[in-house]
């Protein structure tokens, strides 16, 4: 029904376009300057667009329809105008890229602990937990619950024995914690080795997550071997519009897709810890509020 009406409404605003330039064609007899030349040059494209019903199917058409628009304006604007070709796959989801791309060192024998698995659980993983298992405004999808067992958990406080996974995975869970270094603290606590992803700050502003209330708390950077922190400022959380997050879901090819598949590593802090993990929490007024930094401090001054 959906992909219904979006074509009826391509059609629509074809149609609309196409009248206006007619009307444009119609109040000059003779073409005179180069952007009268181009309307009358592209009018016949823009019918023969309107008539077809299989107009995403004409690659022929479209390109005649683009390179009559290119030819009409400046280099500098080029990248503008948008390829009018479907993709074949949507751009891959951060979960989707997880499972399908990225390389995990992992034995075959290795405990895997997924913690937020939420809507998309990560493939390796052998044991689930999640702390909302029903509707929550922190997940969109639907919870995925498999043959593998699940555990109900508060991160803050793990009901696992210590060192109890080899491998503790945890994608964009902590931007939503209350006390996200307790919640690292436990993570270490009960694996080895783990992985920690959470948006950074571009992220979230392009993609205007900053106007869900009580949905992300922080935002991430990782400097060095230390991933950061940073709570939201209220001042920050305001509606951006969904211009970048509409371009990225875009059945259409275009130039911001190309960008984000490019440098994902802009939009997402993926952090690797083995045996412990650095971390530091500032809050919005920009103080240090919690820091393994401190921890490490306090045992290197007990063991002196």
């Amino acid at each position: 029904m959906f992909d219904k009406l979006s074509a009826a409404f391509e059609r629509f605003q074809l149609f609309c376009v196409a009248c206006l330039m007619r009307s444009i064609a119609n109040r000059q007899s003779v073409p005179k300057a180069t952007s009268d030349g181009a309307v009358h040059q592209l009018l016949p494209v823009w019918v023969q667009l309107v008539a077809s019903r299989c107009m995403p199917q004409d690659p022929e058409l479209r390109a005649s329809a683009r390179s009559m628009l290119l030819e009409h304006l400046p280099s500098e604007a080029w990248p503008l105008i948008p390829s009018l070709e479907k993709r074949g796959a949507p751009v891959m989801s951060t979960w989707t890229f997880q499972n399908e791309v990225m390389s995990w060192d992992l034995a075959p024998d290795d405990l895997v602990l997924d913690v937020g698995s939420g809507g998309w659980p990560f493939k390796r993983a052998n044991h689930l937990a999640d702390k909302y298992p029903e509707k929550t405004s922190h997940r969109v999808e639907a919870m995925v619950r498999d043959q593998r067992p699940f555990f109900e958990v508060d991160l803050q406080r793990l009901p696992f024995n210590d060192r109890t996974y080899d491998f503790v995975f945890c994608s964009h869970v902590l931007e939503h914690m209350d006390n996200p270094g307790q919640a690292i603290r436990e993570l270490v606590r009960v694996g080895r080795r783990g992985y920690i992803e959470v948006p950074t700050r571009l992220s979230d502003v392009m993609f205007n997550f900053t106007r869900l209330p009580n949905h992300h708390r922080w935002h991430g950077i990782v400097l060095g071997k230390t991933l950061v922190l940073t709570e939201w400022n209220e001042w920050e959380r305001r509606d951006l519009g969904n211009d970048f997050f509409n371009a990225l879901h875009n059945e259409y090819a275009n130039a911001f897709q190309d960008f984000f598949e490019r440098n994902r590593d802009l939009f997402f802090a993926s952090y690797h810890w083995d045996e412990t993990a650095n971390f530091l929490i500032i809050d919005k007024e920009g103080r240090i509020i919690d820091s393994s930094l401190d921890e490490t401090s306090s045992s290197s001054q007990a063991r002196h």
